[in-house]
This record gives C-alpha cells, sequence and structure tokens, in this order.
C-alpha cells in the first residue's frame, strides 16, 4: 500500500466527506420498483457479450447492447433471441476501434461513438452500414436524446464551456461521406456548471451529462452534481432542483467541490490519480436521468468499488425521485443486482432496464447476461422492490 498517497488523499477529501455527510439529513424512503419482467439474452460462441458498455431499446421493443470486448452492438428482439449484430473490430466503414458507451436509436438509424472520434450510424433492424461523421475532441457528446426529428446531446466543450446542442437527424445522416466538413456535432447552447469550467482532472470526468428533452424544455444534469437543471431550448436556466439523498453515498456540494479542485493538489501524477480513485470510492456519482409527464425527474446513482490499479470491481445503483414543482421526492432504492461485473442501466420515462450478469450453475459454471425491466412507483415511496 502507498501510504503516502493516503496522507495526500485525506485532507483533500475531508472536506467532500463533510459535505456528504452533511447531506444525508433524512428523507423519505426511495421509491418502490415494480419489476415487470426478466429475460435471458441468448448468447453463441461467435457472438457474446463480453463487455457489456451500454444498452438501448428500439421502438419495437428490441434491446441492443454495445460491448467492448468484441467492439460490436448485438441486437435482440424482445424475447431475448439474437437476431444479430452492428459493425464489428477494425477500422473500416462500419468498423470500431474504441466502442464506448454512447450512442442512440431510432427506427431509422442508429449512432454509436468510437472513442477515436466518429460516430458510425447504422440501420438499426438490418445492420446495414449508413456511414460515418467526425466527431470533434470538444464536442464530444456524453449522451444523446431523440426528440421528434431532432438529436439533442450534452457534453462539456473544454472551450467555450457549452452544454449542449442539437442537430436533425436528416442533417446528421447528410454530413455522412464529407470528410472535408467541419464535424456536424457542435455543442454551442447552454453552460455547464461552475465546477466543470475548472482547469483540473476531475473537471473533466465528472462533466458527464445526461438530458431528458421535452417540447419546450429539457432537463440536465451530470455525473457529479447533487442537483439537475431544466433549461430552456436555447440555453437559458429555469429551474434547478436537488436530488434527494438516504442510502448511498452523495455527490459532493459545488461549493466544497470547487474548494477541492482549487486547492493544494497532490504533487506527481502518481499521486492525483490515487487522490481521484479514492475521490470515486467515496461519493456516489449521477448515471442516468429522465422524466414523466407528470413532472417527475428520475436519476440513477452509481457506487463503485475499485482494485489497487483503479479498476471499477463493483458497482451498486440506486433509483431516486424528484420534482421541480414542490420539495417532495424519494431519496433513493437499492436497484437489485448481483455482484458479478458491473450492471449497466437504461431509463425512459418511469421505465428502467437493468441489464447484469449472473453466474449459473450447472455441469460447469457459467455466466447469464439478464435484463430486467422495472416500474419506478413515484408515488410510492417505501423503498420497496416488488
Amino acid at each position: 500500500m502507498n501510504d503516502r498517497r493516503h496522507v495526500l488523499a485525506t485532507p483533500i477529501l475531508l472536506g467532500l466527506l463533510v459535505a456528504f455527510a452533511n447531506g444525508a439529513a433524512a428523507q423519505n424512503p426511495g421509491p418502490d420498483l415494480i419489476l415487470r419482467d426478466s429475460l435471458v439474452l441468448e448468447e453463441t460462441e461467435e457472438h457474446y457479450i463480453g463487455n457489456p458498455l451500454a444498452l438501448f431499446v428500439a421502438a419495437d421493443g428490441s434491446l441492443l447492447v454495445s460491448d467492448g470486448f468484441a467492439e460490436t452492438v448485438l441486437r435482440y428482439d424482445a424475447t431475448g433471441r439474437l437476431t444479430g449484430h452492428l459493425g464489428g473490430r477494425g477500422s473500416g466503414p462500419g468498423e470500431f476501434l474504441h466502442l464506448g458507451s454512447v450512442g442512440f436509436v431510432t427506427e431509422s438509424v442508429a449512432g454509436f461513438l468510437d472513442e477515436t472520434g466518429r460516430l458510425e450510424l447504422f440501420d438499426p433492424m438490418t445492420g446495414a452500414h449508413h456511414g460515418r461523421v467526425r466527431v470533434d475532441v470538444n464536442n464530444r457528446p456524453s449522451s444523446f436524446a431523440v426528440s421528434g426529428d431532432s438529436l439533442w446531446f450534452v457534453g462539456n466543450n473544454r472551450v467555450s464551456s457549452a452544454s449542449h446542442g442539437v442537430i436533425a437527424i436528416a442533417d446528421l445522416v447528410d454530413a455522412v461521406g464529407l470528410p472535408e466538413q467541419a464535424p456536424p456535432i457542435v455543442l454551442d447552447r447552454g453552460t455547464v456548471p461552475a465546477p466543470y469550467r475548472e482547469r483540473h482532472a476531475l473537471a473533466g470526468s465528472l462533466s458527464i451529462g445526461f438530458l431528458d428533452v421535452g417540447d419546450r424544455d429539457l432537463v440536465l444534469g451530470f455525473t457529479g452534481s447533487p442537483f439537475v437543471i431544466r433549461i430552456a431550448h436555447e440555453g437559458a436556466v429555469t429551474d434547478t432542483v436537488w436530488i434527494g439523498k438516504g442510502l448511498r453515498r452523495g455527490e459532493p456540494d459545488e461549493a466544497e467541490f470547487l474548494e477541492v479542485m482549487r486547492g493544494k493538489q497532490p504533487d506527481s501524477q502518481q499521486d492525483l490519480r490515487s487522490w481521484i480513485f479514492d475521490f470515486f470510492t467515496s461519493s456516489s456519482l449521477v448515471r442516468e436521468l429522465s422524466r414523466d409527464g407528470a413532472g417527475n425527474v428520475y436519476t440513477l446513482h452509481q457506487e463503485s468499488d475499485r482494485d489497487e490499479d483503479g479498476t471499477m470491481t463493483g458497482a451498486k445503483l440506486y433509483a431516486a425521485v424528484s420534482r421541480f414543482d414542490s420539495d417532495r421526492g424519494c431519496g433513493d432504492t437499492l436497484i437489485p443486482t448481483s455482484d458479478v461485473g458491473v450492471p449497466i442501466p437504461l431509463l425512459q420515462g418511469n421505465t428502467l432496464w437493468v441489464l447484469d450478469r449472473r453466474l449459473q450453475a450447472g455441469a460447469e459454471t457459467s455466466m447469464a447476461t439478464v435484463v430486467q425491466r422495472f416500474t419506478i412507483d413515484p408515488d410510492r415511496c417505501t423503498g420497496t422492490v416488488r
């Protein structure tokens, strides 16, 4: 164990830990979770899930799973039957060098971000490759949301501090095959919260954003913020709501977060890296966001465990409900998952899907990939899973 690492980390983290503790005032129990169905995804010797990164649900109920091991997106029907895949490992058309967790799915087009700076576009049903568009490093989206014929996205432009942008899906598809054209995805609206404008390693890693788009406005949340904000389409902030906290560790208070980033920093990159790992294992982070037509805002929060190398070894997920029109909400409910790997959630309105890996006993122990679908009940705050 690196004792010096912990000497450095302890005073730096102290302010944040106090903030987490102060935020743990009594809250309503979390929302009830109602299990609707559970299915096992088919896997074959050729196509199996090795490192799940993200889960998507198409309009017809089919499931798409981004897998970082094979650098491909596996497609399943609503029963869990494997029906095909999109892309594969490589640098050619429709192939991925470093498939990430960011993407979107519509009836006619699906897009998945390659971390090397391009968005690969496919037909979600046939797997046919439409082409690719370049993505500028300063306009890299951290999540997408489809609204009508528009594609919204959120991120953190480290030059302008813009938080989000929008493009017509037709314009995005038309940009395919135009390498000389400027990348079509541009973060040019709004402003990220103050901590993410700092020149600090945490400002970048904690500014992963999530959004839900409505007819008049959108709701934004960020990984390291204990609140969500409502924003007019053009970018003006109209409201803020603090997310209730009960069981989980909590996200850092903004003022304390800023103080820590502006204070004395570890002397070396190794110590900074160790400090960041300590931070991630002492807090919970926003993982997903959605809302319904009744004004309820749903957030998922992740707490992770990491080994000495910083590799995530496990995670817990919590669901919380907040409202902009009152202080009524549900603190958080622990989502039931196994202890195998890291669960992958997806939120749409009050519907929650969780992809989970589970060990199966038999003649030989094997791994199964299970997707459970829950309804989050915002009106019953008993923290019950039923």
